[in-house]
């Protein structure tokens, strides 16, 4: 019998700043899969430290794109996954919409531990919040008509804004890095969505979009700058050793990664920053 595919295997990861606690880690995952696992979702975000409530913003852009797709996945139709613009108006409606209801909440909340809103806070609640995102969703499509019986290849189609990055890997090596294709496109100001930024338009002119098809145990990465960064400079990404050594790292779980993201970072070779990653694999069964 031909092989088919399983559901999507997903494995997130947060790890904040060297000093930081895990409540204070700004980056934020979140991935979704549909009733039939013929869709996946998955969304990361870096919150901008400079920002007030960055984590908080981080945290619902990444519910939003996921819902967003969700959506688009219900009513797709011919053509819909290039239709970034119908994609950032409903992210939009479901963030930036829903951002005053939660300031609101935050300041009720901080007034009954008796710690209300102060004078200098202010300034930073009326300017908004600020983070990157990148968002993927991956859907099963048509029989193979070449390989095996039932077989099924998957798509991938993203959406970015900012240095957060997607990495298609096969057999380790790198096929695609979206949106920054190597180590000196990560500069100190990237794009950002605002959780006052209402501009559909503006916002889709500067975000980017990319798609591919997947085989049967390729893996899909979705890294936050300091990550994405680390890994873009590694010479090993190319023949398949660096991707490889992520993805025994990722399976050795939640606390030995975190060992290695510490290590990494005592050596300078990795910036000390949040990270957040979540690794995707196409998993098949004979």
């Amino acid at each position: 019998m031909g092989a088919h595919p399983t559901p999507i295997d997903f494995q997130c990861f947060l790890v904040p700043k060297t000093g930081s606690s895990p409540e204070e880690c700004e980056d934020a995952t979140h991935v979704s899969s549909s009733p039939d696992e013929n869709s996946a979702f998955a969304a990361v975000s870096d919150g901008a430290s400079e920002s007030l409530l960055a984590g908080a913003w981080a945290r619902q852009l990444v519910r939003g794109a996921v819902a967003s797709m969700e959506s688009a996945d219900d009513q797709r139709g011919d053509g819909e996954d290039s239709r970034s613009g119908s994609f950032v108006e409903d992210l939009l409606a479901r963030t930036v919409g829903q951002w005053d209801d939660y300031i609101a909440e935050y300041q009720a909340e901080r007034a009954a531990r008796g710690r209300p809103i102060t004078w200098y806070e202010q300034p930073g609640l009326d300017k908004g919040a600020f983070a990157t995102l990148v968002a993927v969703r991956i859907r099963a499509a048509s029989a193979d008509p070449e390989g095996p019986e039932a077989a099924r290849h998957w798509t991938w189609h993203a959406f970015a804004l900012g240095d957060s990055c997607l990495f298609h890997l096969r057999e380790g090596r790198l096929i695609t890095s979206f949106p920054i294709a190597d180590g000196d496109g990560f500069g100190i100001t990237p794009q950002l969505l605002g959780s006052r930024n209402r501009d559909a338009a503006l916002i889709t002119d500067r975000a980017s979009t990319a798609s591919g098809e997947l085989r049967a145990d390729d893996e899909l990465l979705l890294a936050t700058d300091a990550l994405a960064a680390w890994l873009l400079s590694q010479p090993g990404i190319s023949s398949g050793g660096t991707g490889k050594q992520l993805g025994n790292l990722a399976d050795l779980g939640e606390e030995l990664f975190a060992e290695w993201v510490q290590s990494e970072r005592d050596k300078s070779r990795m910036r000390n920053d949040d990270v957040a990653l979540i690794r995707i694999r196409v998993k098949t069964e004979g």
